[in-house]
């Protein structure tokens, strides 16, 4: 599917040179977002840590595949120079499933977003998106109104998107619910509650417990055999050693809302604020815990992808 998608749409989709040799070799694809390197982390961290998790896929067996929008077409995968490139540009759009297709016009390097991500995985038939968490219902939204497109575009993917839960700054009940609502099967993998991106324990029950990357594998392919519409959302709490206790951040995320709320940042603004001010009070806690989180997520995504692969 993926090779017939990049047959139709040379002018519009590039793929790295590892990308097309393991299209080649069916070495099974796992996708990767972009935002986390371009708004996410500082560089060079945020450098280090995409090299990190594309050596944990690869080392499962599996090719990264990481997702951009440069020079007005769809990057499927960068090559070692272009990701170097890519994490040092200072000007990049932060692409949602929205703006998608007007950054591409517009030739302006891109980050792609869970959103963003999702609808490329859509048109390329990849099956598994690797993430550290999604967006969501944000706090206070009654005044703002704020929920993320992640949720529709995980309803609309067709993809498995592995993640650690709703990340911890949203309103993780009304996240779940609005799932929910969405008819998104959502799994904890290996624990009955729900886990929430720093935290291990959301405290909500989970619909479905799922035990491994084979159970997952079977339940994605059923659904298509029965023509389901809906991605699958995958949730693997952070390791424990690495999760960051709800009493501990709590106040600081309370607090950090406060002061950028009378700062006036609020909208698209409002979440890299918030993590950079977590940051700078946990002396730099929780970026050290968010790169461990996705790392364990990609583990667990290029095993997904294998046991697809095998089905």
């Amino acid at each position: 599917m993926i090779k017939k998608f990049l047959n139709k749409n040379k002018n519009l989709v590039k793929c790295s040179r590892e990308v097309l040799k393991a299209i080649d070799n069916k070495i099974p694809l796992v996708a990767l977002e972009s935002s986390i390197i371009s708004h996410g982390m500082p560089y060079p961290q945020s450098l280090e840590m995409a090299k990190e998790i594309e050596e944990v896929i690869k080392g499962e067996g599996a090719q990264p595949a990481t997702l951009a929008i440069l020079d007005g077409k769809i990057q499927i995968g960068l090559d070692p120079e272009v990701l170097d490139a890519f994490a040092k540009t200072r000007r990049v759009e932060k692409v949602s499933s929205s703006n998608l297709d007007s950054t591409i016009f517009s030739k302006k390097a891109g980050g792609t977003t869970v959103a963003g991500s999702l609808r490329i995985c859509n048109l390329a038939s990849i099956s598994v998106f690797v993430t550290g968490g999604i967006g969501g219902v944000h706090r206070n939204v009654s005044e703002s109104m704020d929920v993320s497109a992640d949720l529709q575009a995980i309803k609309e993917s067709k993809t498995i998107t592995v993640c650690a839960g709703p990340k911890t700054i949203l309103d993780i009940p009304k996240t779940y619910e609005v799932l929910e609502t969405l008819s998104i099967p959502v799994f904890s993998y290996r624990q009955k509650n729900l886990p929430a991106f720093w935290y291990r324990d959301s405290g909500l029950k989970s619909a479905y417990r799922i035990e491994s990357p084979e159970a997952i594998a079977k339940i994605y392919i059923i659904a298509r055999d029965t023509n389901s519409a809906n991605g699958v959302l995958l949730c693997n709490p952070i390791p424990k050693k690495f999760s960051i206790e709800q009493t501990h951040l709590e106040p600081l995320i309370s607090r950090g809302i406060i002061e950028l709320k009378k700062a006036n940042i609020m909208g698209k603004k409002l979440t890299p604020s918030l993590l950079s001010y977590l940051f700078q009070k946990t002396k730099g806690e929780t970026l050290h815990s968010n790169i461990e989180l996705v790392k364990n997520n990609a583990v667990l995504g290029a095993k997904v992808a294998k046991a697809l692969s095998a089905a």
